[in-house]
């Protein structure tokens, strides 16, 4: 008997979390590595969190005999378009296993995902199935929204660092690099970053970003209507990224003391830089982006790497970075202005506003 014909989609449920938690770890961590019990408690914590009233919740695929073998998150996001609120649904991680038993498993669990009560749902992390599935739904991808930027700041460091994943004894390489990275930026001709003139660039802890960033958001006609509450615990869980290692909160300020923008990125020396959220004052962006850039190599990074947004594209291109994609960013909703704000690079998302700022991104959960 066909299984696929009594499988059924149906709400996350608590028992349902020590399975889902097991195919998280079997399908983006390493084989033959042990699945922390923490990792269970923070996906109920995420995905079953008390209060939530807005009736967005996450799906599970329970195959004919009774086993879990597909899920879909979601969570919920206020965003206000123009004066009027906006329910928005964020897609997390799309697992599905056993595909030959039920090939359509995926389909179904998107299908349900984006006919739940949101005004428009959003993802940053589709993958190419996962893109041509929204595509097939009428979802919309954001080209603006779906690259990613990789500025090298020491070019034969940066080699070294990449080849070390896979051969360790290079990693020493990163160490004997410095002499060579002033040839290397000749013939890549780039420049190693200049300290913007006329800014102030000092950290900031987290719990004055709130209040910045809500300030900045208003330049934007689509974008989350976080209360501060909100945004700080965000921020508080985007900190803790074992993988990516210490997270840099900063501040870019005038000589007078006006915050111009914000950035925040894991990482330091040696490393490439993850760079979570750049968030700047309009016509600020050039600023904010120079000064992050001197930043991390002032703390010996080898590289920059950063989702792309409308408004930074031009700053991040004039900059020699390079661009590629690796996942896309994508949207579904029946109203055409909101799809007008993203195609005019008027919303705010990626990041903090979408999937990159919770643990499942970049923790091991030690």
């Amino acid at each position: 008997m066909d299984g696929a014909a009594f499988s059924e989609v149906r709400n996350l449920a608590p028992q349902d979390i020590p399975a889902v938690a097991a195919m998280f770890w079997r399908m983006f961590k390493p084989a033959n590595t042990k699945i922390p019990a923490s990792l269970a408690d923070y996906l109920s914590e995420l995905y079953l969190a008390p209060g939530n009233s807005t009736g967005i919740i996450s799906q599970v695929h329970i195959r004919g005999d009774g086993v879990l073998t597909g899920f879909i998150g979601a969570l919920p996001l206020k965003m206000a378009f123009g004066n009027a609120p906006l329910q928005a649904a964020i897609c997390g991680p799309l697992m599905v296993e056993d595909h030959i038993e039920d090939p359509l498993a995926g389909a179904r669990l998107l299908r349900a995902f984006l006919t739940g009560p949101q005004d428009l749902s959003l993802s940053e992390t589709a993958n190419e199935t996962s893109r041509i599935m929204w595509s097939k739904l009428r979802g919309r991808v954001l080209p603006g929204y779906s690259l990613e930027w990789l500025r090298i700041l020491r070019p034969t460091a940066f080699a070294a660092e990449a080849a070390s994943r896979r051969f360790k004894f290079l990693r020493h390489g990163k160490l004997l690099s410095g002499p060579f990275d002033l040839f290397a930026h000749a013939i890549m001709k780039t420049s190693i970053p200049e300290k913007p003139q006329g800014v102030n660039d000092c950290s900031i802890e987290l719990d004055m970003l709130p209040p910045l960033i809500a300030s900045w958001l208003k330049d934007y006609e689509l974008r989350p209507d976080w209360d501060l509450s909100t945004l700080s615990d965000v921020l508080a869980t985007a900190s803790t990224k074992s993988t990516y290692g210490t997270m840099h909160s900063r501040v870019v300020k005038s000589r007078t003391g006006k915050p111009l923008g914000a950035y925040l990125f894991h990482g330091g020396r040696g490393e490439t830089v993850r760079v979570l959220q750049i968030i700047a004052a309009k016509g600020q962006e050039s600023t904010v982006l120079d000064s992050l850039l001197y930043y991390a190599n002032s703390i010996g990074a080898v590289a920059v790497r950063a989702r792309s947004q409308p408004q930074l594209l031009e700053a991040m291109m004039i900059r020699r970075g390079l661009f590629f994609q690796r996942s896309s960013t994508v949207v579904h909703t029946g109203d055409p202005l909101v799809l007008e704000a993203f195609s005019k690079g008027n919303a705010f998302f990626n990041g903090l506003a979408g999937e990159g700022w919770n643990r499942l991104n970049g923790d091991e959960f030690v």
